[in-house]
């Protein structure tokens, strides 16, 4: 570091407390609100009991690993499984998103100079849109991604063969995790590259070229990576909002999870929370404690400026690829964090107390609201999954999709848990898209021969009869809209919220 007071450090076992609470609410319910959580765990189930008779998978399934390009998350998740089961197996990954945020974030922070106590800025951050989306294998590249980012800093500041080989592995593991992190990876890693010492160009770049050679192979030579060349430059659905409209619309891509007002109050404290420590650090009340900042910090700050730009410039959807801008306001709160500014002595403890307590805080409010989803939206459902018998096939039909609780269908995918409890084949499913990991057997497809029209959950009301008899055992209704056809479905159990239909015999 730069001559000059050494920033403040967060000593390893106080940020492993912070990192242990931010991820307390994944432990809270067995069914989260998270959209897209039931399709991941029906994913690592196909993948890890694939030749288990007791799940029927081979009977209409085949695997094909090497068709989604963030194909680690389920490999690690059917590997940890052996020990813990698939559900345990997923919140240890989803724990490497809320706990591992916060330990990489005071990883890069040590990195470039700057005060590590700001990375417990980072939990209230944590329980957000994308979150509730379940877009788990983008959202667990984020730490890799700041992770990865501290090492090559350190990396470049003095070469070791420990260093490039962990950075070698980093890079490697967030290209086969999610490619939106990977590029911001790679942008970091050129930006703070020592183009200043040619002589050390070779050694500097050599650990990222497995990941370079993997990232080159998928983006030319396989159907997805050409697909995905096209998100950022031409989506087939561009957005509709101007600049401005995107900056304006933001937090709804963010922030606003719950129906009540709670993150918003939570987020509008941590604004305030930010700002005020970095008027107190600029009028030096107590002492500016940061310390001469690393050199590459501003360099670094080309990462925060990509996400913006990004926001403004890009699209809505691309094939199977949503959520493209909106992906990038997340982004740009987490990696603005190391720029952010902190004053030393009791200012400094106050702020950090004050970031301690919207930490517990907004900890607390994700289980208070967690427990409500699970109690009152969630309700009857295991039932429901009792009633149907293993290894059938079953299509969900959600027509009361929305929540008491929060923003967003955080149902309307649920239909996956019976294939992650009792096997068989469920609908709707990613099965056969080119970005999933297992498709269906060509004479075991669905009536329609081929994988559902995008939009097939959320349009329950245009399915026919005809996609649905003979082929499903069982039809999974929550809400009021299913008439069948006179002989094809019958009422076999009825609950609360949840219904089960189940096929006449022929």
């Amino acid at each position: 570091m730069s001559a000059g007071r050494q920033a403040p450090r967060l000593p390893l076992g106080w940020a492993v407390l912070v990192a242990v609470m931010a991820s307390l609410p994944l432990f809270v319910v067995k069914y989260p609100p998270i959209q897209d959580l039931p399709f991941h765990l029906a994913a690592m189930r196909v993948i890890h009991s694939y030749g288990d008779p007791a799940f029927g998978f081979q009977n209409d399934l085949v695997l094909r690993l090497g068709s989604t390009q963030y194909v680690l998350y389920y490999l690690l998740g059917s590997l940890l499984a052996y020990g813990l089961g698939i559900v345990k197996a997923n919140l240890v990954l989803m724990c490497a998103y809320t706990g591992g945020s916060v330990l990489a974030m005071r990883a890069l922070l040590r990195a470039l100079g700057r005060d590590e106590r700001l990375c417990i800025a980072v939990v209230p951050l944590l329980y957000n849109v994308m979150f509730l989306f379940g877009l788990l294998p983008f959202l667990v590249g984020i730490p890799v991604m700041l992770w990865g980012i501290a090492v090559a800093v350190r990396y470049f500041e003095a070469p070791s063969v420990g260093r490039g080989v962990l950075l070698a592995f980093l890079a490697t593991s967030l290209f086969y995790l999610h490619v939106f992190p990977f590029a911001l990876f790679g942008l970091a890693f050129a930006v703070m590259f020592p183009w200043r010492r040619p002589k050390g160009w070779f050694v500097a770049g050599l650990p990222t070229l497995p990941a370079l050679a993997v990232a080159a192979w998928w983006t030319w030579l396989t159907p997805e990576g050409r697909l995905a060349q096209g998100a950022l430059t031409h989506p087939e659905v561009p957005s509709k909002l101007s600049p401005l409209g995107k900056i304006l619309d933001a937090y709804n891509w963010f922030g606003d999870v719950y129906r009540d007002l709670s993150d918003e109050a939570i987020l509008g404290t941590l604004g305030g929370v930010v700002l005020l420590s970095a008027v107190l650090a600029s009028r030096r009340l107590a002492g500016e404690s940061q310390g001469a900042p690393r050199p590459g910090l501003w360099r670094y700050a080309a990462v925060p400026g990509a996400c913006f730009v990004l926001m403004l410039v890009t699209g809505e959807q691309h094939g199977h690829i949503w959520l493209i801008w909106q992906r990038f306001p997340l982004l740009l709160l987490l990696t603005v964090i190391p720029l952010a500014r902190m004053p030393g002595g009791r200012a400094g403890t106050a702020i950090t107390a004050s970031l301690v307590v919207l930490a517990a805080v907004s900890t607390v409010t994700a289980c208070v609201h967690w427990v409500r989803f699970e109690r009152d939206d969630v309700g009857d459902f295991d039932e429901a999954l009792r009633a149907m018998e293993p290894r059938s096939r079953v299509a969900g039909l959600v027509f009361d999709k929305v929540s008491s609780v929060v923003h967003r269908h955080p149902l309307v995918h649920f239909v996956s848990y019976y294939q992650l409890e009792r096997g068989g084949v469920v609908e709707y499913t990613f099965a056969g898209y080119p970005h999933w990991p297992f498709t269906f057997r060509p004479d075991r497809a669905p009536p329609e021969g081929a994988p559902a029209r995008l939009n097939w959950e959320w349009t329950p009301e245009r399915v026919t009869s005809e996609e649905l008899y003979p082929y499903f055992d069982y039809v999974l209704t929550r809400g009021d809209g299913f008439a069948p056809t006179s002989g094809t479905y019958h009422l076999s159990w009825q609950g609360h919220r949840w219904n089960v239909w189940q096929r006449d015999a022929r």
